[in-house]
């Protein structure tokens, strides 16, 4: 038998031995985890209104990045910001439309170079009833976000859904039924305007603001003698007769800047088909507009774009027409629309649907202060540019009945290439000029995206 101690000693030794296999097999530093690849760990939307959201996208590893934006469907012509490196960013898009689909891509680039992207769709809530609404740097801004307002003028409640589709967002006055039935007929679809003309209800569900007495400086108004506003946005609209190329009205143009000093939101009526009856007068409505932008400064603009015949019905509005008027005014600088009369036919009324359909892929950029850019040879072709983080972009319209075949010189254009819309066409600058042919009112948008 083993004496007591001989198995004490090989006891201790076991003991000891698998305490260093312990120590060896057991507690070995372990392998590190195969590193991620890198790429878009998680997308979402943090907050959304109908006119604005707030998007977070994080990486594996820090990188900088952008995102790239625009209706589902159609492609993302508007570009966030380029954000520095970091895992998480978070970007603000807005000037978009109440309840409507977006698709958003995150492209982003990590501190080692490599590239990775990921989508993320999305819906905004409908149209506020409950809302704020105010002015700044010349765009009107509702619950804080950037707001294009498109408007109908006395529209009647069974047309509401139509107009909604062609992109209307503001119903403007209430001939057809009392002030709340246009409010609830257009809840969470569109917001309400009222006007001098619907008495004493001027407040309520969906209201942005007021409309001064139409056409007020062919009321001989002044600023002195229009009525008191209630609160909200003030919206004024006056005739064509502040332009210098037009007659002045009979008080003179005098008026003008008692009127405009009393307004938030100061839009025009030009009609160079129905009220003027000249086609030749079509490309005065970007002259008119830009001088209507100059003259009140900070503020935004608006124009009235004629949607039928009432007037003069040798000349006949067309969707040709309505898209080189809408275009045009646009390009002068509006930050605003209205369609008028509201019972435009079925043809015209696709054509409002395709422009503002446009309209909504660009709201952002259309908001951006408008610089017109020489176009040769002179003629009945009117363009400007705009820039928005890093992308440039071009309108150019040709207001009369022939093709015509320019040169756009566009500053800071250089050799970027240029997506012409509506085609499969791409050009490149050449020495900051764009040379195009364009139809009989045609319209050209085009764009060059950021450089990185």
């Amino acid at each position: 038998m083993p004496r007591p101690r001989t198995l004490a000693v090989a006891g201790l030794a076991l003991l000891a031995g698998a305490a260093v296999l312990d120590v060896f097999v057991y507690h070995s530093p372990r392998a590190p985890p195969p590193a991620l690849p890198f790429g878009v760990e998680s997308i979402r939307v943090l907050d959304a209104s109908a006119y604005a959201v707030r998007i977070e996208w994080v990486t594996t590893e820090p990188s900088t990045g952008r995102v790239r934006w625009g209706p589902v469907a159609m492609k993302p012509l508007l570009w966030s910001p380029q954000l520095g490196s970091a895992t998480r960013h978070v970007a603000r898009l807005e000037g978009l439309a109440a309840n409507s689909t977006y698709v958003a891509r995150a492209t982003v680039r990590s501190d080692a170079g490599e590239l990775a992207e990921t989508d993320l769709t999305f819906t905004t809530p409908p149209a506020p009833t409950t809302l704020t609404a105010d002015v700044r740097g010349g765009v009107v801004h509702v619950d804080g976000a950037a707001f294009l307002p498109i408007i109908v003028w006395q529209q009647c409640p069974d047309r509401f859904a139509e107009n909604v589709a062609q992109g209307v967002n503001v119903f403007a006055g209430t001939q057809c039924v009392p002030l709340p039935i246009l409010q609830a007929g257009s809840a969470g679809k569109g917001l309400v305007a009222t006007t001098s003309e619907d008495g004493a209800e001027t407040g309520g569900a969906s209201v942005v603001g007021w409309f001064y007495p139409d056409e007020a400086d062919a009321r001989a108004l002044t600023g002195a003698s229009l009525p008191v506003a209630p609160p909200g946005l003030r919206f004024l609209t006056v005739t064509h007769h502040f332009f210098a190329p037009a007659a002045p009205p009979p008080s003179g143009r005098g008026i003008y800047a008692g009127l405009f000093a009393k307004a938030n939101v100061v839009g025009f009526d030009l009609y160079p088909l129905q009220e003027i009856c000249r086609r030749d007068f079509l490309p005065a409505v970007f002259d008119a507009q830009r001088e209507l932008v100059e003259l009140v400064p900070g503020k935004p603009t608006f124009q009235w774009i004629e949607a039928r015949e009432f007037k003069c019905p040798e000349l006949p509005v067309t969707p040709e027409t309505v898209r080189a008027e809408t275009w045009l005014a646009l390009a002068g600088g509006a930050h605003g629309l209205g369609y008028f009369p509201k019972d435009w036919d079925p043809a015209v009324g696709e054509a409002i649907g395709g422009v503002t359909a446009r309209i909504r892929q660009l709201v952002p950029a259309l908001l951006r202060p408008a610089s017109p850019i020489e176009v040769r040879p002179p003629g009945a072709v009117r363009a400007s540019a705009r820039s928005l983080n890093d992308a440039l972009y071009v309108i150019a319209v040709n207001g009369g009945i022939q093709p015509a075949t320019v040169q756009l010189h566009v500053g800071g254009l250089g050799k970027r290439l240029l997506l012409v819309l509506g085609t499969e066409r791409s050009l490149g600058g050449s020495g900051d000029v764009i040379t195009d042919t364009l139809p009989p009112l045609g319209v050209r948008i085009y764009v060059a995206p950021p450089v990185s």
